[in-house]
């Protein structure tokens, strides 16, 4: 009974409290305020006094030029980018990224041109905040946008921003900028998914900076997300600290992946289709970028580097 009776307390003390965010929420979405941390604010008055900084215009025309050069010598997208990792379970397919490691993918030709516009301008909200950034004194051409490379899984990854500011944290940062509607970005207090990319590219930066044995300790403990929204330019921060727990997930994909590539050398056997990949055109494969590889159709298996 006493147990029920402490159950029943605690319940009722949790739904209060739900119901307390609800209303905060409801009354923040009317009054048209954001719903921060202490820290996240403290980094927006930061971020807001970029805008009355003098242009630093040798590194931002580095940084323009980097992004207008950036894959002219082969704008085709090749082997494992970070990114898959973060799928939900239905869309992940681990035998779609052990085939990226050997053939060549689909290029996405079949993206529909409202994509292409919507993309555009996510990249021209990116490059304006990267110059900001910039222009602050907070990182340079060669930490925006840049891809970087896993050795041990074998995975590229390319964090939006790579930034020290001393007077918010001692150490480098992960920045990810994301561009949303008003609608959006009125309704969330935080991003559906970006979190789970800041922390999988914190851990990856660390896990890089390990391995080329630089690794202080506390560089890329801390990261950002920016929600900008694309209609009026406000924008909303989230502040996170690094935490294992949340990419064990992605790493143990990382490690499914290279154990199956591994194997498909060391044994010529490479993982079987999941359950419910039944042809080229169901559900499962249709959209997959390594559909043809995988059922050996359209352009087949082009190995990479041959």
């Amino acid at each position: 009974m006493y147990e029920l009776l402490c159950f029943k307390s605690t319940k009722r003390r949790g739904d209060k409290v739900m119901g307390l965010m609800k209303n905060l929420k409801e009354e923040a979405f009317s009054k048209n305020t954001k719903i921060q941390t202490s820290e996240a604010s403290k980094l927006e008055k930061i971020f807001n006094n970029l805008f009355y900084k003098e242009k630093n215009i040798e590194e931002e025309t580095k940084f323009v030029k980097q992004v207008m050069t950036r894959g002219l010598e082969s704008q085709k997208r090749v082997g494992l980018h970070a990114s898959a990792m973060l799928k939900g379970d239905k869309d992940f397919c681990l035998r779609g990224q052990v085939l990226s490691l050997i053939y060549e993918q689909l290029q996405g030709e079949q993206v529909p041109v409202n994509l292409m516009r919507i993309f555009e301008e996510g990249n021209a909200i990116h490059e304006k905040w990267q110059r900001l950034i910039i222009r602050g004194g907070y990182g340079r051409a060669v930490d925006m946008d840049k891809t970087r490379f896993c050795k041990e899984y074998k995975m590229s990854y390319t964090p939006d921003i790579i930034c020290k500011i001393p007077e918010f944290f001692d150490g480098k940062m992960v920045g990810e900028i994301k561009s949303v509607n008003t609608f959006q970005f009125k309704k969330m207090t935080k991003h559906p998914s970006a979190w789970k990319q800041c922390q999988w590219y914190m851990h990856l930066c660390i896990e890089e900076a390990k391995n080329k044995g630089i690794w202080n300790g506390k560089d890329y403990t801390k990261g950002f997300v920016l929600n900008d929204d694309k209609n009026t330019q406000d924008f909303k921060l989230e502040v996170y600290n690094y935490d294992p727990a949340q990419i064990d997930i992605y790493a143990d994909r990382a490690e499914a992946i290279i154990y199956h590539y591994n194997k498909v050398f060391e044994k010529g056997k490479m993982i079987k289709r999941p359950d419910e990949a039944i042809n080229p055109t169901c559900k499962k494969c249709k959209d997959c970028i390594m559909r043809d590889a995988c059922w050996n159709i359209g352009m087949g298996r082009i190995k990479l580097g041959g």
